[in-house]
């Protein structure tokens, strides 16, 4: 008898913070909140303004109440759970109320996603066997071209193929690189985290898809996709992207591979643009994104110097 093991799903579950508001405070949050809808409302013979809050509750619908006394209490609650817990959530909290009953604590979970955690021993071994495929498969596409062109000769469409330049070898290696760690590492990203990023890429679209005024329905249209499986698609990409970050992130940390000040100033001394640079070293997000970059290519030389 064979026995197999369960993989692990690569989307896990999202940190839960459970938040028990106690019942004094959820009343007071509660009449506090009603105090104010009540300051909104129009009632019949009553200003505006004006209208008294046993009146107010009678025309408010109970969840408006709720919900409004719930922002008053949940955002300190929260902070101080965070604390406590030592959570570090890389997300906004999405909550969830399980039990919001009037005279009794309430009780709300708070869903966070955490940086992922996992093991990255023995990844040395992985990449060298994958420089070695990467290698031969990329000397088997170039034969396979170069046999195209030369059977496609004489031909009245044949098209001229250039061979890879070394960088472009370079990126196809380092590509498959990180396609084997994250198919032997196989890291968890929480559910929240790969929504987000799925959130922003539907976004990204959507703008680009606007520039050029194509309806998102004529998109979806020309792709025979319904919405739902462009969503799919795109968590799938989302996914792989996040794998791929973490698992740079975790290299760079176990080879202990820093950006610094001087990495920092030699890639903006290529800007020739002297404005455009001041702009570039100003704008704390660019930096980030400039270490970011650099960080990457640091780690892509580490893992193609690894014998």
């Amino acid at each position: 008898m064979t026995d197999t093991k369960l993989e692990k799903p690569l989307i896990a579950p999202n940190t839960i913070i459970t938040l028990t508001i106690p019942a004094k405070v959820a009343q007071a949050a509660y009449t506090k909140s009603l105090n104010k809808l009540a300051k909104k409302i129009s009632v019949a013979g009553f200003r505006k303004g004006k209208v008294p809050a046993k009146v107010a509750e009678e025309h408010l619908k109970l969840e408006s109440v709720i919900e409004e006394a719930l922002q008053i209490v949940i955002p300190e609650l929260y902070s101080s759970e965070l604390k406590k817990s030592g959570i570090k959530p890389l997300t906004y909290p999405e909550f969830n109320p399980v039990s919001l009953e009037k005279g009794k604590d309430w009780v709300v979970e708070a869903h966070v996603a955490e940086r992922p955690t996992f093991d990255i021993k023995g990844y040395e071994k992985v990449v060298t066997k994958a420089q070695k495929d990467a290698q031969k498969e990329l000397e088997k596409q170039i034969a396979d071209m170069k046999k195209h062109v030369e059977e496609s000769k004489g031909e009245k469409h044949a098209h001229s193929h250039e061979e890879p330049t070394e960088q472009e070898k370079k990126d196809y290696i380092v590509q498959f690189i990180y396609r084997e760690l994250v198919s032997n590492i196989k890291p968890q990203i929480q559910e929240l985290l790969v929504k987000e990023e799925t959130r922003y890429d539907l976004e990204n679209l959507a703008r680009q898809l606007k520039q050029f005024n194509i309806p998102f329905e004529k998109f979806l249209e020309q792709r025979k996709m319904t919405f739902e499986q462009l969503s799919n698609e795109m968590a799938a990409g989302a996914l792989a992207r996040l794998q791929i970050a973490f698992v740079i992130d975790e290299i760079a940390r176990s080879a202990k591979l820093t950006v610094e000040k001087a990495d920092l100033d030699e890639a903006f001394a290529k800007v020739t643009d002297e404005q455009l640079k001041k702009q570039q070293q100003s704008d704390p997000q660019y930096t980030e994104m400039m270490s970011q970059t650099l960080l990457r290519q640091k780690v892509a030389d580490h893992l193609l110097n690894l014998r």
